[in-house]
């Protein structure tokens, strides 16, 4: 379970220092990280694409949420 909070962790970080990254740059640099905290890569461990896809799937609605949250704000004022 911890790995899954370094991961979620770094993978907030990255997305916050470095918006334009592609996807390829953030696995690489997310490995990178886990392997210097003597943790295996992604792809290694049972439930990885799990946990991908949940992370991708909560990333898309948050996005989706904030815009129309967003506007409806600008609405109600």
């Amino acid at each position: 379970m911890e790995r899954n909070w370094l991961i979620c962790a770094q993978l907030g970080w990255i997305c916050a220092k470095k918006p334009h990254i592609t996807s390829e740059d953030m696995r690489v640099e997310i490995d990178q990280f886990l392997i210097k905290s003597k943790f295996t890569p992604l792809g290694q461990e049972e439930g990885d694409l799990q946990l991908l896809d949940e992370m991708i799937g909560e990333l898309t609605m948050g996005s989706i949420g904030r815009g129309s949250n967003r506007a409806d704000r600008r609405r109600n004022k």
